[in-house]
């Protein structure tokens, strides 16, 4: 070793920059960044004044038009596969086929319209939001606002997060509204009894806490759409490379979420109201 060398000092690596660059950390820090933001959102979306609010309405109203004709498209496909292949045949081998309406709408509140209609929306609302916070990232168009003294989640954060919290629990209602349709439409004339068998079933079944339930978790997954999209959008990597690393992110992250969120719910409810159990009523 030449004296160069040995008269250098040697750099040495913290644990605290091992913990820093490891990918657990970065996880933890975006998450920990998804919350802020989220808090953020919440104060100013309810303290005035409230300029967001026409912003907010046209953002829903966009959410709404581009996801209803896929969302329409994949509840049909899954209500004639799941409801009457797999909860039909089975009702069939029980010799309880007149009661598919119930065991329909008991698995549409709680499993399909839930996650089918969360995967839409994640990825075409939630994909649009990281889209378009990420461009106006990539041509500065968030530093020029910054300097004009603008606030950026004020002016373009909240109204997509209250635009997703509002816009999902109705493409929610209309997922489980065109699947019931398309069950009361082929389930008769499928399993051999009539629309007020069918009805009767659905309606013995149908609770009001499972309705209420399935509303909460659809404010709650259009929320975490809307914070999620927008967190990416904002701390997207320059160039449109790191767009798409933003757009592919928030649907992965959607994606799991929504999953997440319905099994943790489902959990809980069947703990807490042990009745709800009993899936066959009436």
């Amino acid at each position: 070793m030449s004296a160069s060398e040995r008269g250098a000092p040697q750099q040495r690596v913290t644990a605290e920059e091992i913990l820093r660059g490891s990918t657990g950390f970065t996880r933890l820090q975006n998450a920990g960044g998804m919350g802020a933001l989220f808090v953020k959102s919440v104060r100013h979306a309810v303290v005035p004044p409230y300029p967001w609010w026409k912003t907010a309405i046209v953002d829903a109203s966009q959410m709404l038009q581009r996801s209803i004709v896929p969302l329409v498209v994949a509840a049909s496909v899954f209500v004639i596969g799941f409801g009457f292949f797999v909860l039909g045949g089975i009702t069939v081998v029980l010799g309880a086929d007149d009661r598919e309406g119930g065991a329909v709408i008991i698995g549409l509140l709680r499993e399909m319209a839930i996650w089918v209609t969360g995967m839409i929306f994640a990825g075409v609302a939630g994909s649009a939001i990281a889209a378009d916070l990420g461009a106006r990232k990539v041509r500065e168009e968030l530093d020029a606002l910054e300097v004009l003294g603008v606030d950026t989640v004020r002016t373009l954060v909240v109204p997509k997060v209250v635009a997703a919290t509002f816009a999902m629990p109705i493409l929610g209602l209309v997922a489980i509204l065109g699947i019931e349709i398309v069950n009361f439409a082929l389930a008769p004339d499928q399993f051999g009894f009539s629309t007020g068998v069918l009805w009767a079933s659905t309606q013995g079944s149908l609770g009001a806490m499972d309705v209420y339930g399935a509303l909460i978790r659809f404010v709650i997954i259009g929320a975490m759409v809307g914070v999620v999209g927008c967190y990416k959008g904002l701390t997207c990597d320059a160039g449109t490379e790191g767009v798409g690393r933003a757009v592919n992110q928030t649907i992965v992250i959607t994606f799991f979420g929504v999953w997440m969120l319905d099994a943790f719910f489902n959990l809980a409810y069947l703990s807490l109201f042990p009745d709800a159990q009993v899936s066959f009523k009436g």
